[in-house]
């Protein structure tokens, strides 16, 4: 398909259904105009020996300066007439345009072509009439007795003691590495941590409980096979140790009297109902989560469709972020290469949300996204405005919109579908 728009002759091939490729032809006359522009903004900046500053003949211009100016000419033009051709034609490019056969003189037509893709168009011809098994929600003494449990370590009190300390102690310490050629000492760092909950290597808490506080002492230290850092796997090194201090915790009993310290309860009882109410509603939320990613399952299952290698690239790259320098290429690689299948439901997923949501017409309106701004200043004991003005800023307020819809296109699949052992 070629059209001419403006000055323009733009010609659209679809290389793949997701693919486009414009090859876009600019008129001598447009070139020439762009190219004398160009030329006479660079002849106002130039100084040559014998002439002043902007009084270069234009001929000297063209002898020194003129591929350097039909170089500006054609980025020029590529830019611009690149985003006019998308603008004609409705395309919105989701990679990287990438430019290619350009042909270009001074006095002629210019012509090149630019590839990229875009977002996939996808078709769902079948939405419901599937059979999903919905998780049956429980909840356990042994899950409301860990949990408050985790309460009484929140509300613990640590105190110092003077003994060797122990698994389940917080210590302080310093620790300075000892150099193996000059037995000099290295740089010294401060640490705190609890003993036992592999917060150290094992040699080095083995040591540190050998110590009582107030005391140091020179250690050399194997790192496990196992050690993050693969390079340092099995090396030994020889570290001073000095142990600050220990200190011991002290749980609340669990009663009335801690009941009440954490919150609106009149007694143990009204605690433990309480936890396993939030126990409860978690769970709820868990198994409502997994009917929801059943549903896409099903719904992309039953409209199959491809996604660009380019989405898919994005995706890693939001997933996994930028490399850390000096980081192994091929251990980069083999990261990306097990992040693809998350990154592919991820992106398929979301077409299919969106497609659903604009075949449904389902938005976000006022009056629901000012419900939910409302429901967390008060979690937040804040006013509602500074709240919203926040999230606005923060770019949360439309997640909080996207979330509105994600909801309705979920009670809409749901709806369609035979949910067996939902809430009534």
């Amino acid at each position: 398909m070629s059209q001419v728009t403006r000055d323009l002759q733009i010609s659209v091939e679809e290389p793949a259904a997701w693919g486009r490729k414009l090859v876009i032809t600019v008129p001598p006359g447009r070139v020439k105009s762009e190219r004398a522009r160009i030329a006479k903004r660079l002849a106002k900046k130039v100084r040559l020996p014998g002439f002043r500053k902007g009084k270069v003949p234009p001929e000297r211009i063209e002898a020194r300066y003129g591929a350097e100016i039909d170089r500006q000419t054609q980025q020029q033009i590529i830019d611009v007439a690149f985003r006019e051709a998308i603008e004609e034609k409705d395309l919105e490019p989701i990679s990287q345009p990438r430019v290619q056969n350009v042909v270009y003189s001074r006095d002629s037509e210019f012509t090149f072509e630019v590839t990229f893709d875009i977002r996939p168009e996808i078709k769902l011809s079948r939405l419901g009439g599937f059979r999903i098994d919905r998780p049956e929600v429980t909840v356990s003494e042994q899950e409301v007795e860990e949990q408050l449990e985790a309460v009484r370590q929140q509300q613990a009190l640590w105190s110092p003691v003077e003994r060797k300390p122990a698994a389940g102690d917080t210590v302080e310490v310093v620790i300075t590495p000892i150099s193996d050629e000059t037995g000099e000492p290295g740089e010294s760092q401060p640490y705190q941590f609890p003993l036992g909950q592999g917060h150290a290597i094992p040699d080095v808490e083995s040591a540190i409980t050998t110590l009582e506080p107030g005391s140091s002492g020179e250690f050399e230290v194997r790192f496990p096979d196992d050690f993050d850092d693969e390079a340092r796997r099995g090396e030994k090194t020889r570290l001073r140790i000095e142990l600050k201090r220990v200190l011991e915790q002290e749980l609340p009993p669990l009663n009335d009297e801690l009941a009440k310290s954490v919150g609106d309860f009149e007694d143990l009882d009204a605690l433990r109902s309480a936890v396993a109410e939030d126990i409860r509603k978690h769970k709820e939320h868990e198994a409502d989560q997994q009917v929801n990613r059943r549903l896409i399952e099903h719904v992309i299952e039953a409209n199959p469709f491809q996604v660009p290698e380019s989405m898919v690239d994005r995706y890693v790259d939001a997933l996994l972020g930028t490399p850390p320098e000096g980081a192994d290429p091929d251990q980069v690689a083999q990261a990306r290469d097990e992040a693809r299948p998350a990154a592919l439901w991820g992106i398929k997923r979301t077409l299919v949300v969106q497609r659903l949501a604009e075949e449904q017409g389902f938005e976000a309106s006022k009056e629901e996204v000012d419900e939910r701004v409302k429901a967390i200043a008060e979690r937040l004991g804040r006013p509602v405005g500074q709240v919203r003005a926040n999230l606005a800023k923060s770019g949360e307020l439309r997640d909080i919109e996207r979330g509105i819809v994600e909801g309705k296109v979920f009670d809409f699949l749901r709806e369609a579908s035979e949910i067996k052992g939902a809430k009534s």
